[in-house]
């Protein structure tokens, strides 16, 4: 990753997309990446995904991605073994990055704690993100009010992607008020059948009448 990094760093290299997923990567190299992330102008797109980065592999991407010139607007972070730790970084990020308009972060341990810095970061009126999701995230309903407070002022997240056995129905209820404000520009919303009941199928049903437009996806392999 280092000896790719360098080729990265030259003024000449207009890399737009990398993908280096399942590569065996750990927080060793982060700090090149970083480097990257601030100088180059033209990459927008960083796969990470099932590397082992960890909290401290994050927060060295987080220096590269809060520089004013970072033009990164989509990352991926699934399988990275984060925990909350990571998350006030991210959320830093969400709060001021003017390009990240997309982030991976399912299957990693952030847990309501984690969810809830994710969601400060959300609700910043600067926030640019698009797409957020976090399958897996081991959260319960004890964030989903953050998460509904999110939908009810965030004026640019349209996908949020959810799915986790301890989230409940009663996490799903608390979405569905944050669904059903007048400012939530939500256009897609992914659920898992675990989370869904008779009493919350209804919830969303009514969701769907106020708002014919959303897609509401209910999976029943999560």
């Amino acid at each position: 990753m280092q000896l790719l990094c360098e080729g990265l760093a030259q003024p000449s290299c207009k890399v737009q997309q990398l993908l280096l997923g399942s590569c065996r990567l750990t927080a060793a190299c982060c700090g090149d990446l970083a480097s990257i992330l601030r100088t180059s102008q033209f990459l927008t797109e960083l796969e990470l995904s099932d590397n082992k980065l960890g909290d401290s592999g994050v927060q060295l991407l987080c220096e590269g991605l809060k520089h004013p010139h970072c033009k990164l607007q989509k990352l991926g972070l699934g399988y990275c073994d984060l925990t909350a730790a990571s998350c006030g970084d991210l959320s830093s990020i969400l709060s001021t990055s003017q390009a990240l308009m997309e982030l991976v972060i399912k299957w990693n341990n952030l847990g309501d704690s984690g969810v809830q810095l994710l969601c400060d970061g959300l609700k910043y009126p600067t926030c640019r993100l698009q797409t957020l999701q976090l399958i897996g995230c081991r959260f319960t309903a004890a964030c989903c009010g953050n998460l509904a407070s999110v939908l009810s002022t965030n004026q640019t997240l349209t996908e949020l992607i959810l799915g986790e056995k301890t989230m409940d129905n009663s996490g799903v209820k608390q979405v569905c008020e944050g669904l059903t404000h007048p400012n939530c520009k939500l256009q897609k919303l992914g659920l898992s059948s675990v989370n869904v009941n008779e009493e919350t199928q209804r919830e969303l049903e009514a969701v769907k009448k106020r708002k014919p437009d959303m897609v509401i996806y209910v999976w029943k392999n999560w």
